[in-house]
């Protein structure tokens, strides 16, 4: 066999291997136990999780987990739909058609009713018609992702299995906790411009639709890998433009982890995007005196 291949193959065997998915321990700064937190793909399964002996372990030294928000898992995908609708309307005698071109609407009408099973052309749904084209772009989006018709998520699975067991179950995010979670702009789009993004977004329906997949993939890969280095490479830029998603909610939740740490060993689950970057929990955790640590798989 080729050398190079030899050592192609052995550099993925070892990368497989070295790290247990995101999991990582907190210590020190006169925490008397470890602390553990995960950072999830929310659209996996949880029980991909028992089968990685080291998370099992850490689960087994916390006596309470603190998740995102509960106790719907929708939550998200129900502010992600509405992304861009805030504070833009049509004028009183427009709606989605006047501002698309025919080959749109006949896009959008098909792509939609397979989304939702509603029928645009339909009468009955006429009242859909003055919904904002960024969220019909968002909706068809979820749509594509698969994220919309989820069942679960990792992160709930998690929070109900511990909550048969008896633990308590917190949640980081305020109750009624809104945020923006698209780029930050210094205003938000026109309906005009909405529709061309839109429009942008029909004609490369199949072209969008395989680049979506590509990512999830990816970030499938990185995870399952424990690969966090090339899972912050590939998702940073994103990240970063999303303040009112991780940096503001961080910010929120660091002084509530750090209550619950020094309460009882706690094992915290969110977004796997909240530990990356310069305003990450990793990051404002260390700046706060902790040692955070990737755990290694055995």
């Amino acid at each position: 066999m080729d050398k190079k291949l030899v050592f192609t193959i052995l550099f993925a065997f070892v990368a497989f291997i070295a790290n247990a998915q995101f999991l990582f321990r907190i210590s020190g700064n006169g925490l008397k136990e470890p602390s553990y937190m995960l950072g999830t793909i929310h659209h996996l399964s949880g029980s991909l999780l028992d089968s990685i002996p080291e998370y099992l372990e850490a689960e087994l030294q916390c006596q309470q987990m603190y998740v995102e928000h509960k106790p719907s898992a929708t939550t998200m995908v129900i502010n992600l739909g509405e992304l861009g609708a805030r504070g833009v309307s049509y004028p009183d005698d427009k709606n989605i058609f006047d501002v698309i071109d025919k080959e749109s609407a006949e896009i959008l009408t098909e792509k939609f009713k397979e989304a939702t099973n509603r029928d645009l052309s339909d009468p009955t749904w006429k009242y859909l018609w003055k919904t904002t084209p960024s969220t019909f772009q968002n909706q068809l989006t979820l749509h594509l992702s698969g994220l919309q018709d989820r069942k679960g998520s990792m992160d709930m699975d998690l929070m109900n299995k511990v909550q048969q067991r008896g633990w308590n179950v917190g949640q980081l995010d305020d109750e009624r906790m809104k945020f923006d979670i698209g780029p930050q702009e210094k205003k938000p789009l026109t309906i005009e411009e909405q529709a061309d993004s839109l429009m942008a977004f029909l004609k490369n329906y199949e072209g969008r639709k395989r680049q979506l997949f590509e990512e999830i993939e990816k970030t499938n890969h990185y995870w399952r890998t424990g690969d966090f280095e090339g899972f912050v490479s590939f998702r940073i830029q994103e990240i970063n433009q999303m303040p009112g998603l991780i940096k503001d909610r961080n910010e929120k939740w660091l002084p509530r982890m750090i209550a619950a740490m020094h309460e009882k060993p706690t094992m915290f689950v969110f977004g796997a995007g909240h530990l990356m970057g310069k305003h990450g929990i990793i990051e404002k955790l260390t700046e706060a005196g902790y040692k955070v640590e990737q755990i290694k798989r055995k």
